[in-house]
């Protein structure tokens, strides 16, 4: 798999195709970035990489502009530019996703209206954004891929949201290294370092590790975080074209968590707390411990056709002890919030494997392409859960907090109501058909199988097939217009009146739009319209009204979502690097007994902007570097209980300003969110949960490579 490697001394990151893994076993990306030349007084390490097309290491060669989806990669030079350190601060500045923290105990990501349940670590679908799943850090990858819209093709189950793939760093022939050091608001401090090469004379065995450790605040009072991250990775040429790859990684999180959020009054007006408070006890606890142990054998044969077979093992437990205020504060100021808590333990374990082949072939006098492929995933997570003794009673004043005045309870036994358990199968197979000069015709199909168990209930629908289609039209050398049909399922858990369990939601997506890859190949633009339905969805049985708790379904609901993307991404001159995006959507219900007509999604907003660039500036020899970037979006709103909650758009200032200081080090100061603006980054009812956006913060920080 193609990676971007650490460059010796002096010497400029080598040409590489980034690898994405698309509804359409796509495509090999890169973003493009040539150096600026270095001072002849002052040799350059740069961080950059070009596309070479046709040179993919993944599942097919397709370029960004032969590719009929919408994709987007956020680098690892970005994330070391724009200090994106987790999971949350890349997808807070990708194009078109919103991101929602403290969500059932982790955070939820969207796009074009539904929550985003596909994820990828270097390929392979893996269970992630699950209950109590922790915060990933960005050092141990090279790059984020996000691919808008329905993936059903390769990854199986899910919404028709997006698929994140994760694209984890790899040993590199020549010995590379780098560090650095960072400081900012509220006691934040943060080590990284990142070091590998070969292990032999003849480079045949490689090796790579990164750590990481931080330590910091937040901006809300008393919260705190510790967290340590280990990746290693090492790779052996078994043979010429066969190269084998173990890794491990682990994760290791303690913190004191903020569960409650801030409630709202009870008519969904502001209360308008300082940004800085904390409505939980100070003994609250969130702890996670993860593993990943993983592997891959890699063929390449002389008739242009490759094989590789990967394995992801990972399991991960978590601990979580809270109490915070929970009820709807009153105008008049006086105590109306009671003390929710619990105490839970989570273990997570999942398996995964995916195989394929790829190559070319030729029929009728033309070279097409084909992908066959197959993977498995099977997953477990167990939820221990104790109560509080005695329980928490009386009520409290959320305006005069204390969150040292609660004593910690004692809790009762852990108990579970057994794991629950999800096993995935599939076979897919995909050909890129050259039906002319021009036009390329993409077709593919998967067939999946998908069982739930759990103590009390099997889910088990019947075998599932989904289709892909696309055509991809070369209009010159640099602009290529595309249209495509993908689609996804999604099991559901509900049952008819006759016990019969209802059959998956099917998400089905329309895209069409236009590629383009300018200034040489540095820069990539497109512009895509969407059209997304969901069908099938549960809805209560009219014929069968609900009876205390038992209710019937059927499977009539249907939802739409349409919307528009622009992006560009690239190098726009020798000193301009520039990332942006900006994605119209809208939703409604199409059938639905009680929301007819409405808006599904409306804590989504309709409008997103999201934009980077970052320019080497003419003065002091080159030295100095600056950024500047803007998040912006309309208003979205929450109904809960009969109640709407509502955020005004806004916009968001961040910048960055950096120091070369010699051939290895760089200095860098961050500044988000520069104009302070006060904003709820999301809502959630008026009891509590609601959370404000980060204030300014600043990051000063000292990176060095060799």
């Amino acid at each position: 798999m193609a990676m971007f490697p650490l460059p010796p001394r002096g010497v400029r990151w080598p040409r590489h195709t980034l690898h994405v893994l698309a509804a359409l076993g796509c495509s090999p990306l890169a973003q493009a970035a040539d150096a600026p030349a270095p001072e002849a007084s002052l040799s350059v390490i740069a961080v950059t990489a070009t596309r070479e097309a046709g040179a993919s290491m993944g599942k097919t060669g397709a370029s960004l502009k032969d590719t009929p989806q919408s994709l987007s990669i956020i680098s690892q030079e970005r994330m070391q530019e724009q200090n994106l350190q987790t999971l949350d601060d890349v997808l807070q500045q990708a194009t078109g996703t919103t991101v929602q923290p403290f969500q059932l105990l982790t955070t939820a990501y969207y796009a074009r209206g539904f929550k985003i349940d596909s994820f990828e670590q270097d390929g392979v679908p893996v269970l992630m954004g699950n209950m109590a799943s922790p915060q990933q850090d960005m050092a141990m990858l090279e790059r984020v891929e996000i691919l808008r819209g329905a993936n059903g093709l390769l990854h199986g189950s899910g919404n028709p949201a997006a698929t994140v793939n994760l694209v984890a760093k790899r040993p590199q022939k020549n010995f590379a290294a780098q560090g650095a050091l960072s400081a900012g608001s509220w006691d934040r401090r943060r080590g990284e370092a990142d070091i590998g090469g070969p292990l032999n004379a003849a480079a045949t065995l490689r090796a790579r590790v990164v750590a990481t450790h931080e330590e910091r605040g937040f901006f809300y009072d008393v919260a705190q975080q510790n967290s340590s991250n280990l990746y290693g990775v090492a790779e052996l040429d078994l043979a010429p074209g066969s190269t084998l790859s173990v890794g491990v990684q682990k994760q290791r999180i303690r913190s004191i968590t903020n569960m409650a959020g801030v409630p709202r009054y009870a008519d969904g007006g502001d209360i308008g707390l300082p940004r800085s408070t904390y409505l939980d006890a100070a003994w609250d606890q969130f702890d996670w411990d993860t593993q990943r142990v993983f592997a891959s054998l890699e063929q390449h044969f002389a008739n242009g056709w490759q094989a590789k077979v990967q394995a992801n093992h990972l399991s991960g437990d978590s601990f979580l002890k809270y109490a915070g205020a929970y009820g709807a504060a009153r105008r008049d100021q006086r105590p109306s919030s009671s003390v929710m808590g619990a105490a839970y333990r989570f273990d997570n374990g999942q398996n995964s494997v995916d195989a394929y082949a790829s190559g070319p072939f030729r029929l009728g006098g033309r070279q097409h392409e084909l992908l066959l492929g197959a993977n498995v995933q099977h997953t477990s997570s167990e939820q221990f859960s104790a109560s509080f003794l005695p329980p928490p009673k009386g009520t409290h004043d959320v305006f005069h907090w204390n969150p040292y005045a609660l004593a910690e309870p004692a809790t009762s036994a852990y108990a579970s109501r057994g794991p629950t358990k999800v096993s995935q199968w599939g076979a897919y197979a995909m050909g890129r058909f050259q039906v002319s000069d021009a036009l390329t015709a993409i077709a593919g199909t998967r067939l999946s199988r998908w069982k739930q168990e759990t103590r009390t209930a099997r889910v088990e629908p019947d075998t599932q097939l989904t289709p892909y289609g696309g055509l991809v039209y070369a209009l010159s050398p640099q602009w290529s217009g595309y249209g495509s049909y993908t689609q996804v399922f999604q099991p559901q858990s509900q049952a008819t009146v006759d016990g019969k369990t209802l059959d998956p939601v099917t998400g089905n997506n329309l895209e069409a739009g236009i590629k383009g890859a300018l200034a040489n190949g540095k820069l990539d633009v497109s512009l895509a319209v969407y059209q997304i339905s969901q069908n099938k969805r549960a809805q209560e049985d009219p014929n069968f009204p609900c009876a205390g708790n038992v209710c019937y379904y059927i499977a009539g609901g249907e939802v739409q979502s349409r919307g528009l993307e622009a992006e560009a991404n690239g190098q726009l001159t020798p000193d301009l690097n520039l990332s942006a995006g900006y994605s119209y959507n809208t939703t409604r219900y199409l059938k639905d007994a009680a929301s007819q007509g409405q808006p599904f999604a409306s804590f989504a907003p309709a409008h997103i902007l999201r934009a980077w660039a970052n320019a080497t500036l003419p003065w002091a020899g080159r030295r100095l570097s600056a950024g500047l970037g803007v998040q912006a979006q309309s208003r979205y709103s929450v109904t809960s209980g009969g109640v709407t909650l509502r955020q005004g758009g806004y916009a968001l200032a961040n910048a960055r300003l950096g120091w070369r200081i010699d051939r290895h080090f760089t200095a860098a100061l961050n500044v988000n969110n520069l104009f302070d603006k006060h904003y709820y980054q999301s809502l959630s009812g008026t009891a509590w949960n609601n959370r404000y956006g980060e204030p300014r913060s600043v990051m000063l920080s000292l990176r060095a490579q060799y």
